[in-house]
């Protein structure tokens, strides 16, 4: 069905090029205009709308042109629509006197005085001389003063006089206003923008006038002017300073309450190349969901929408959201006839080449391929600078859609993937390493907080540099790509010593029955997923295998029923539709491999078959007897090919990339039947230069052994929910969440938007522990009940008294939030309303803050392992920000955990590690053990057992 419908369209499609030709520059010399102002002269008021609303496609971000469309609604006897457009007029245009006043007539025909306010307020901050202010002073008044004969607006016309008293003086006020706070960015110049120094000081002015936006002695239309005309300077100049603009312009984009549509449009559109440029393309999809979903029903323009169209497919297109992405493409191809402006066409035609190209909807592509070659047929367009987007588009699809012959670009990331698709290697290789080069170049120049959007292509270069490499029998350059795919985390960057480790410093502090083992992903950028090099370290040798894919699931992704109800559970929570073309055979997969989402889909099955409920008391399994099987089939895809290796080895570091991080190694099932806790001491390690620099540091004694926390309660809070009715309510909260924790503000509201009717259970296991861990360590102290809360742990923290203890043990409820990220938290005393300042939820970017130089930290609750996929830093989360703040060593959780299995688990580890002298993993090895032979009750499950995940030294 959507294929009818999509080649249907493509047959509408051909007769409008006929009409599509280059337009000019400037809307007056446009011919459509001259249609206008004939429209005008006989007063053919409909001739006129359509040759308004014709202009308005052509230029569909010139303020000229939603002006003369207003004027033509105006004169259809249609006010509220024409002001409608003048506030975009006045969006695009503020420092426009000609806007202001137009609308303000508009306004007040349309009886709407508080918009008349508005638009007299805009102009009179514009700044006029003395002869004009009387003169429009004049002209405003006579057409006010003419309405007094409609009833209807008598109140209106009232309040209009009103605004116009003493207009002079308020407009010299609101100019002088406006010039001394907005002055220095209004009238911006590249060799301003260009000087840091200067562009910071015209920074500060700008925000240092909110003051006088919020006493309305300024519009905030102006306001936003002022920010866009610095984005804007910025982005040919000083782009590391038009990066300090985001988090303003964001704020724009998300204040419904403050800011009209237009102007937050307006805001957008910076907002979006910004984040594009920094490749922060979730920060696209973000701001672009919400304003698209803002926009359906008030969009002045099919241009208008399609914009918010092309960066919302293109987010999805570069996260790598094939499915999505052509679904969205389906609503945005419907705009393409309408479109009038060959950019807006253009840029339409590079996204929605790639979006079905990429989601192998070969029939599509193709038909939107012919149209491209059609449009660049255009005569003159080979000359606009727009028409790069579709040979870009076209070149980048061809090989993937079977069309056209092999032509190298110049790209040389681009022309590595097509010799690789010709399996020439060796001169892939080349190309992957040319990529790499330039790559590393551009992140040179960047902060890092900059680098964060680059690092995904970064990645992607070193996944291909890395087969390669293993194509051509490099065998020995493989270690060093996979861990510069490391070296520019965050944690990285804090933590080691060494931003890079070499691999013969490495195997210096491997001891000899250790081995290292990391993995890189080479399925990124393809049509398929779950596909790793895994490079398998020891004191004098290494080893580079491939894993087995998607080869131990082969069956159960063609059988298994299961899967699609967990992938349409997933998508409901992730806000998308499921994909499902694989699962239920509408696709083929390529043979052996994972098609995209359903590495991710069969970690979580796995999770799902580990977690237990309980009913009456009881535990219960899902699907119990299937869960052998899964651990056996992730044992072939990861170890089963390394075992010749692992002979011999006792002690495994596993330094895993994206998802391989929420699989439990240790609990794998080996062809004898075994869980790899049985053979190994097992723990996990972001790099080997951290791995490295922690072995390395000095050792440290501290005054005491532990800092236990537990016995929290838990409150429903009682500060009123955020609204929360659309996809657009979501993003502005998130939003409103982060800008707050910038701010230390607490963040009850958010917490109270997603909690349920009841508040989270009392952990009286978790109170034991503390108690029992108490009883058992020496020089032990505790926070229990009432202590244990958001404030004492931050009090201790800034007197540096945490730093007294080896390890620091916290027993309660966590999450990683399902919505907004940045509400992941872990659990301390709730109280419904904040206590000085702090909500009760220490959350991830609050725990990155604190003072810990530890040397151990337990968080003992669940799913404290997990976060989020991050380019660069992995599964970013409550673990990474314990290291963040300076811990060594951390025991988390990858799933919902069991009261009584994590009482004995740190009771037990802690006895051995205090009272025995034993190293965390030597301890931590033994207590899973002793899980698993069954002396601690009917607890052999690895629900109880394997969830702790031990990341250190």
């Amino acid at each position: 069905m959507r294929n009818s419908i999509f080649m249907a369209f493509v047959f509408a499609h051909l007769l409008c090029w006929s009409q599509m030709a280059i337009p000019p520059n400037d809307p007056t010399s446009h011919s459509s205009y001259a249609a206008y102002l004939d429209a005008a002269r006989v007063k053919n008021n409909n001739a006129r709308l359509l040759s308004a609303g014709e202009l308005l496609e052509i230029y569909p971000e010139n303020a000229k042109t939603f002006g003369w469309l207003a004027s033509a609604l105006y004169g259809n006897n249609r006010p509220d629509d024409a002001v409608m457009f003048s506030q975009w007029a006045m969006a695009f245009d503020s420092y426009n006197p000609e806007t202001g006043y137009y609308g303000f007539i508009y306004a007040v025909f349309a009886n709407r005085p508080n918009d008349a306010k508005l638009f007299l307020e805009n102009m009179q901050a514009v700044g006029q001389d003395q002869a004009t202010l009387q003169r429009d002073h004049r002209a405003l008044s006579g057409y006010v003063n003419s309405l007094v004969n409609f009833p209807q607006l008598s109140a209106t016309v009232k309040m209009a006089n009103g605004f116009l008293s003493d207009y002079n003086n308020r407009s010299i006020t609101r100019a002088k206003t406006t010039f001394e706070n907005l002055g220095s960015s209004l009238g911006a110049t590249y060799e301003n923008i260009a000087q840091n120094t200067t562009a910071e000081k015209i920074l500060a002015d700008w925000v240092n006038s909110e003051k006088a936006v919020e006493e309305g002695l300024i519009t905030r239309a102006l306001y936003t002017e002022a920010l866009v005309n610095l984005a804007q300077l910025s982005e040919k100049v000083n782009f590391f300073f038009g990066q300090k603009l985001e988090p303003h312009l964001e704020k724009i984009v998300f204040d419904q309450k403050n800011y009209s549509l237009p102007s937050r449009y307006r805001a957008y559109l910076k907002l979006a190349r910004i984040q594009a440029a920094l490749k922060r393309w979730d920060r696209v999809l973000a701001s672009s969901s919400f304003i698209l979903n803002e926009l359906k029903g008030s969009a002045p323009s099919t241009a208008v929408l399609a914009k918010a169209y092309f960066y919302t497919v293109m987010a999805l297109t570069e996260q790598q959201k094939y499915g999505e992405a052509s679904l969205i493409a389906d609503a945005y191809i419907n705009l393409l006839p309408k479109l009038k402006s060959p950019e807006y066409v253009a840029e339409a035609y590079y996204v929605l080449m790639r979006a079905y190209a990429f989601n192998k909807d070969v029939e599509k592509g193709k038909a939107i391929r012919r149209k491209a070659q059609v449009f660049l047929k255009i005569h003159g367009m080979e000359n606009q600078p727009y028409s790069s987007f579709v040979r870009n588009g076209l070149s980048t699809t061809e090989n993937i859609l079977g069309e056209g012959e092999v032509a190298l670009t110049g790209n040389a990331y681009n022309d590595g993937i097509r010799l690789m698709e010709l399996k020439n290697y060796t001169e892939a290789a080349k190309l992957f390493e040319k990529a790499k080069e330039e790559e590393i170049e551009v992140l040179k120049g960047l902060s890092t907080l900059a680098q964060r959007g680059y690092l995904d292509k970064f990645q992607r270069i070193n996944g291909m540099l890395a087969a390669t490499y293993y194509e051509t029998q490099q065998f020995n350059k493989i270690y060093d790509v996979i861990e510069s795919n490391r070296s520019y985390s965050l944690l990285n960057d804090k933590r080691s010593i060494i931003k890079q480790l070499p691999l013969k410093e490495l195997q210096a502090v491997l001891g000899a029955n250790e081995a290292y083992l990391s993995f890189i992903d080479v399925s990124k950028g393809n049509t398929y997923e779950g596909t790793y090099l895994m490079c398998l370290v020891r004191k004098n040798d290494i080893t580079i295998k491939y894993n087995r894919s998607a080869g131990a699931f082969a069956d159960m992704l063609s059988n298994d029923k299961e899967l699609i109800t967990l992938e349409k559970e997933m998508a409901k929570n992730e806000f998308r539709q499921p994909d499902l073309d694989y699962l239920n055979g509408t696709k083929v997969r390529k043979p052996g491999m994972f098609a995209p989402g359903e590495f991710k889909l069969m970690t979580q099955y796995l999770r799902k078959h580990m977690e237990a409920s309980v009913v009456d008391g009881q535990y219960v399994f899902y699907q119990k007897e299937k869960m052998p099987d899964l651990l056996r089939r992730f044992y072939i895809t990861f170890i089963n090919g390394l075992e010749d290796q692992l002979q011999g080895i006792t002690k495994l570091a596993i330094s895993p990339e994206g998802l391989t991080g929420t699989i439990p190694f240790d609990a794998l099932l080996d062809g004898q039947g075994r869980y790899l806790a049985e053979r190994f001491e097992m723990g996990y390690i972001p790099s080997a230069s951290l791995l490295y620099s922690l072995r390395k540091q000095p050792k440290k004694k501290f005054e005491k052994n532990v800092l236990a926390f537990g016995g929290a309660t838990y409150d429903l809070y009682s500060t009123p929910k955020a609204p929360l009715s659309s996809i657009g309510d979501l993003e502005k909260l998130r939003y409103r969440v982060r800008e707050d924790l910038e701010k230390g503000l607490p963040l009850d509201y958010a917490f109270a938007t997603f909690q349920g009717k009841e508040p989270m259970s009392f952990l009286q296991g978790g109170r034991n522990e503390v108690v029992l861990i108490q009883k058992q360590v020496p020089l032990t102290d505790t926070r229990l009940d009432a202590m244990m809360t958001e404030n004492e742990l931050k009090r201790m923290s800034q007197a540096n008294e945490l730093g007294k203890y080896r390890a620091l043990h916290l027993s309660s409820h966590a999450s990683v939030h399902p919505y907004v990220f940045d509400l992941s938290a872990f659990a301390m005393t709730v109280k419904p309303e904040p206590v000085n300042g702090e909500d009760g939820m220490l959350v991830v970017g609050e725990v990155e803050k604190l003072n810990l130089p530890i040397d151990f930290v337990m968080l003992s609750a669940c799913q404290t392992a997990l976060g989020i996929e991050s380019p660069g830093d992995g599964i970013k989360g409550l673990n990474q920000a314990l290291f963040n703040a300076g811990v060594s060593s951390t025991l988390t959780s990858l799933w919902s955990v069991s009261d009584s299995g994590t009482m004995f688990l740190s009771v037990e580890l802690y006895d051995r590690m205090f009272n025995k002298s034993m190293a965390t993993p030597t301890a931590l090895a033994e207590v899973k053990r002793n899980f698993i032979a069954g002396k601690y009750g009917d607890q052999t499950h690895p629900y109880f057992w394997a969830p702790f995940i031990y990341t250190g030294y």
